[in-house]
């Protein structure tokens, strides 16, 4: 009995020349008939791996591809790392009924291809005809697999000429079609799937989903042979000449706006320009008439903490960073300390460092105060000042810590 498929496939044939449903015997015929001239054609049609027309629908006569590689646990995607079958090509459409007889799927699932290499007792059966031989019938479908023993390419391929040995190698990019189709495979069975389904519309309704989804951004299509995608390959047609690329590019690269000091920290991390409203209303209270009312004592304190804590705000995002970047430039010991995350054991343990930064902190008060305000405006600070401003740190000693 003729399998189902065979059946179907020859029943299509026959609409095209009868409108009431053919019998058994008018389908055995239309095997007997056909079949034979097709076998004639099979070697004008290829399976390849990587076929030359998804560079450029108009190449012809170069050299067909098929490659073969073992499977090996490198992490790449390559050519034997995925399963995939070989695609087919051929030289004209008219030829495309002769591909879709050997995919055919007989009842045990295996195409009548798979069958004719096997050699299986299934195939003998369904293909025994008055007209051919079965051993011929054979012989001349699997020339499918016979690639033609010539070595050609084309202008129209992509290529590079890699220099070897004072000549050249001839590279051309070329697309390995198999590969390419299964993952627009395994990109829709995720996003398409029935769970996938259901996790998006519980997003829309605000709802948990136990599973969720995964999404895939910055897909991009690309199709190949336009409105006729069954001129490039099998495989192309069976996808309607589309198919995905996922975005290569470059991780994107945030702008680093604080930048570790190498030399000193109050010269390169610290700006007057950034403290210039405090500096301002530190020198309103300088220029009181009564410099020795407590108002006026108790502002000048607030406004000189104030800065000192807008310091301790760049202070507290260096030590953000990885620890150890001070190691790479030349800091005074003490500000690496104070600064470097990498030191903070030390800087709870010890305190002559402190006291350094300490001091240093009151003279770049001093002198960033001056700067700010301009130096015919400033107020002179001397020995006194500085005093002050050291002992107004030192009782805050730990917020510096």
């Amino acid at each position: 009995m003729m399998d189902p498929a065979l059946q179907q496939f020859l029943s299509e044939r026959l609409k095209k020349k009868t409108s009431s449903a053919p019998n058994e015997a008018e389908l055995q015929q239309e095997l007997n008939d056909w079949l034979p001239t097709a076998v004639t054609k099979t070697h004008k049609l290829f399976r390849v791996t990587h076929p030359v027309k998804f560079s450029h629908p108009d190449v012809k006569n170069t050299s067909e591809i098929r490659v073969s590689a073992e499977r090996k646990p490198d992490g790449f995607l390559r050519s034997g790392n995925v399963a995939v079958e070989p695609d087919m090509v051929f030289d004209t459409a008219a030829n495309i009924p002769i591909l879709k007889f050997l995919s055919l799927k007989l009842a045990d699932g295996l195409s009548i291809l798979a069958h004719l290499e096997n050699d299986s007792d299934l195939v003998k059966q369904q293909l025994e005809l008055p007209s051919l031989p079965y051993t011929d019938i054979r012989q001349g479908l699997l020339q499918i697999n016979q690639l033609p023993d010539r070595t050609s390419t084309s202008d129209k391929i992509k290529q590079v000429y890699f220099p070897v040995d004072g000549g050249y190698h001839l590279l051309s990019l070329l697309t390995p079609s198999g590969l390419m189709f299964k993952l627009k495979e395994r990109i829709n069975s995720i996003r398409f799937a029935e769970t996938t389904k259901q996790a998006r519309e519980a997003r829309r309704n605000q709802q948990h989903h136990d599973t969720g989804y995964q999404e895939f951004y910055g897909l991009t299509e690309i199709g190949f042979g336009g409105t006729k995608p069954q001129n490039i390959s099998v495989l192309n047609n069976q996808n309607g000449g589309t198919a995905y690329l996922l975005p290569s590019l470059p991780p994107p690269l945030t702008l680093n706006k604080l930048q570790p000091p190498k030399t000193d920290f109050f010269l390169q991390s610290v700006y007057a320009k950034h403290f210039l409203e405090k500096f301002q209303a530190l020198h309103a209270l300088f220029q009181d008439n009564v410099p020795a009312n407590i108002h006026v004592r108790e502002g000048r304190d607030y406004w000189l903490f104030q800065i000192a804590e807008q310091v301790m705000e760049t202070v507290w995002a260096l030590r953000e960073l990885p620890g150890g970047w001070s190691e790479h430039g030349q800091l005074p010991p003490t500000q690496k300390i104070w600064l470097d995350q990498d030191h903070a054991e030390q800087r709870e343990q010890a305190d002559d460092w402190l006291d350094a930064v300490i001091v240093a902190l009151a003279d770049w008060l001093a002198i960033t105060y001056k700067h700010a305000i301009g130096e015919r405006q400033a107020k002179a600070l001397g020995d006194a000042e500085l005093k002050h401003f050291r002992q107004l740190l030192d009782d805050h000693r730990e917020v510096l810590r």
